[in-house]
């Protein structure tokens, strides 16, 4: 114990992120499994960051067209239906997603509005079309919305596929695939009426990485696929963010060393703000002779390439460690081979990777 009261062989780790349940189990269960240097623990902690608003619209004008008439009342006409697939780089997307689909079905005693709203379910349940998926947490979150209203559809990606830039490739290479299929039946879900390949839709909040529409917009002609954006949810700071931020960072000031780990771009400004690495006149981290970098004990690590492009571009800060995947381990092995290569021990690191402003 040092002389603040603060476990000497412990290092807190600051998850930036609004918890869901099973986030907290995933990340509190295997960090506390983990010791990322002898003698040394993690003490993980959540800071609630963001707050999320969904935007309904785009995604029920989309659902609008598994109302239009039909042969069969009960299923779609799969050229009715613009779009061959659907495309999710977020859990938040997921969120908007599942909850504009429920949105379609209020308690309600009108007959009209129960009779559209069941034929639309039924048409739903009938969609056979690939949902793609950046990462195993968003591949979870909508394995539970595909098992409950669209059992037909697949959820590919996940954990094949933990970055826009592993995701791009494999929808290239799996909706072509579909496109070009044998099964007549397959394949008239990515097709329109005149035989053209459908675009897919990309639900996206407002801050995202454009890798999967330049990827595959730019493929050859043959492989080229369409794709359509659409903003579902827009994303602010918590007002309590800032506060609660410098508290806990008060609480560990003696630390022998500390981590947060950024999960969205959003709270990159307010972080460096509090940590005292920013220059409110420029909006840029202090030059790397600042004081702020001297024996510095503070480390960095986004949860991908999105946020640590962010923290590079708008602010001139390079994160310490990437994490190679989205998850509980890709986050521990980073920030265990960076402390390894660094040469971590006692009370002092050796690392100050300053910044350039």
């Amino acid at each position: 114990m040092n002389s603040r009261g603060f476990p000497a062989n412990h290092i807190p780790i600051f998850l930036l992120k609004t918890t869901s349940e099973e986030s907290t189990d995933l990340y509190t269960t295997h960090l506390l499994s983990q010791s990322p240097v002898d003698q040394y623990f993690y003490q993980p902690h959540f800071i609630p960051v963001l707050e999320h608003k969904f935007n309904h619209d785009p995604i029920l004008s989309v659902i609008e067209s598994l109302g239009q008439s039909s042969d069969h009342p009960d299923q779609l006409d799969p050229t009715l239906f613009p779009y061959g697939g659907l495309i999710f780089t977020s859990q938040r997307a997921v969120d908007a997603f599942n909850s504009a689909l429920y949105s379609l079905f209020p308690y309600s005693n009108q007959a009209g509005v129960n009779e559209v709203c069941s034929t639309v379910l039924r048409r739903l349940q009938s969609l056979k079309i690939p949902l793609y998926a950046v990462g195993p947490a968003t591949a979870r979150a909508l394995k539970e919305v595909q098992g409950l209203l669209l059992p037909c559809c697949t959820v590919e990606g996940g954990e094949l596929a933990g970055s826009s830039d592993l995701l791009a490739p494999l929808i290239l290479k799996h909706y072509n695939a579909i496109h070009s299929s044998a099964d007549r039946g397959a394949r008239s879900w990515t097709s329109n009426k005149e035989g053209n390949k459908k675009p897919l839709l990309f639900l996206a909040g407002e801050k995202h990485r454009d890798t999967i529409p330049v990827t595959l917009t730019s493929a050859s002609v043959e492989q080229r696929i369409v794709v359509e954006e659409v903003v579902v949810y827009s994303t602010t700071t918590s007002p309590n963010f800032p506060s609660l931020l410098f508290s806990k960072l008060h609480a560990t000031s003696s630390a022998p060393i500390r981590w947060l780990v950024i999960f969205s771009p959003t709270a990159g400004g307010q972080l460096l703000s509090s940590l005292g690495w920013l220059d409110e006149a420029t909006n840029r981290v202090y030059g790397s002779q600042h004081d702020c970098w001297k024996d510095r004990t503070t480390f960095v690590a986004s949860i991908g390439p999105t946020t640590e492009e962010y923290m590079r571009k708008n602010f001139g800060f390079e994160v310490d460690v990437c994490a190679a995947k989205p998850n509980p381990e890709g986050v521990s092995k980073g920030i265990e081979q960076f402390m390894q290569k660094k040469g971590f021990a006692g009370n002092n690191s050796s690392s100050t990777r300053a910044q350039d402003g």
